[in-house]
This record gives C-alpha cells, structure tokens and sequence, in this order.
C-alpha cells in the first residue's frame, strides 16, 4: 500500500513536520516503514496538491522542510474512506493494510479493524487449503523428471509458507487486540480526534493571524524612494 493513508493517520492525532511524519511512521509502526525523503516529500506534496493537508505554520524564510502541515476535512474523509474499505487478497500488502487500521484508527475503530483481520483470517485458511491441494497434485516420480513441475512446486511452497505467516499473524492478531479492548490502556491519541481538530483549528487560526499582521506591518512601513513632496503631502 502507498504510505498516504498511513500519514493522513498520523497527521489525524495531530499536525507535525514533514521530516516528524517519517520519524512517527517508524516509531509507531516499525522499522519495516522506513521511507525516504525524497519519497516522503513528493508523498506530502501530492497530498497537499490533493486537498488531503494543508501548511498550517513554520517559519517565513525557514526550508521548506519547516512547514507545519495539518489534515484538511477532505483528509479526514479519505482515511474514514480507507478505513472501512476491505482490502483484498491475501499478502504482505494487504497485512500492512491492516496494521495501519490497527495501529492508526484509534481505540473506536478497533472493533471495525477486528472485522477485517477476521475476514483476512479466513481467507488465508480458504487459500492455504487450495495451494496445499494444488501442491499434492504434482507429481515429480516418473521416467524423466518434468522442470516446470519442480519449480511450480517451489513457487506453490513460497506462497504457503507466506500464507502460514500470515494465518498465524492473523490470530495473534486477534487475541492480542481482542485483550487490549478489555484493558484499561494509555493510547497515544488520548485527547481524541475532537481534540485533535480543535487544535488544529487553533494553529490554523494563530498561522492566517500571523499572516495578516505581516501583511498589515507592511502596508503601514514608510514607503522609500517615493518623492518628497509626496510623503510630505
């Protein structure tokens, strides 16, 4: 999956840096999402172009890098957009999916996210059933050993052993979120998304207020070089 929806939920707790968003992307889901700037900052960009977020703040002549950006409602919308739509086939993609859900949606959304892992979870097993039944109908004893029969079994056994990992990420997934529901947990977005949009609006606000004071400074600075006569009235 592209890394888009996993920063519209980080950006969802609260607006950051560009250079934050790669940070909180580890930190929250792992080494396995590093991300480069180059790719980190064409993904931003787009998303801004898009309407997803928007520059809130940072300083008049600092990189650009010093953009503070924050979620637009049309971002908001897209990850609840994402959020409750399955995503499908089983795969490494498709688990990264899901643990963006997990990890990113908020304590409300868990139960949602439940649904889906359960979903996936069936649909290994279906699957894994099927590869293993296609791998019992090769038959390698014979006269002469057919190649192609050989490697379609190797590639048969990578895809089991990649739906064996999945099925038994799926129901430690399942246990482990089912018993974190029932815990009284520290979340990292405990001021909740209401929360979050308020302070968003804030900066908002103190950023457009920012602007027209610049804005306002300049108008009432003396203007040089104009003639004498004219500034004398």
């Amino acid at each position: 999956m592209s890394a888009k929806h996993a920063l519209l939920g980080l950006l969802l707790d609260r607006p950051a840096y560009r250079y934050q968003l790669g940070e909180r992307l580890q930190q929250r889901l792992g080494p396995g999402w590093a991300i480069n700037s180059g790719h980190l900052y064409q993904t931003v960009e787009r998303m801004e172009r898009d309407g997803l977020i928007e520059r809130i703040g940072g300083a008049e002549r600092a990189r650009r890098a010093r953009h503070v950006f924050a979620i637009t409602e049309e971002g908001a919308e897209e990850f609840e957009r994402w959020f409750e739509e399955d995503v499908e086939g089983a795969g490494l993609s498709r688990r990264r999916s899901l643990m963006v859900k997990i990890t990113l949606g908020g304590p409300e959304r868990l139960k949602v996210a439940l649904k889906q892992i359960e979903a996936y979870e069936h649909e290994c097993t279906v699957r894994l059933q099927e590869l293993l039944s296609k791998r019992e109908e090769i038959r390698l004893a014979g006269v002469r050993v057919h190649a192609d029969h050989v490697l379609l079994r190797i590639g048969l056994s990578g895809d089991i052993k990649h739906l064996e990992g999945d099925l038994e990420w799926a129901r430690e997934t399942l246990e482990m979120v089912a018993w974190l529901l029932r815990q009284d947990a520290i979340w990292p977005s405990t001021r909740g998304r209401s929360a979050a949009s308020s302070e968003t609006a804030r900066d908002r606000q103190s950023a457009r207020k920012e602007l027209f004071g610049r804005i306002a400074a300049r108008e009432l600075r003396p203007m040089h070089g104009k003639p004498k006569k004219d500034r004398d009235g």
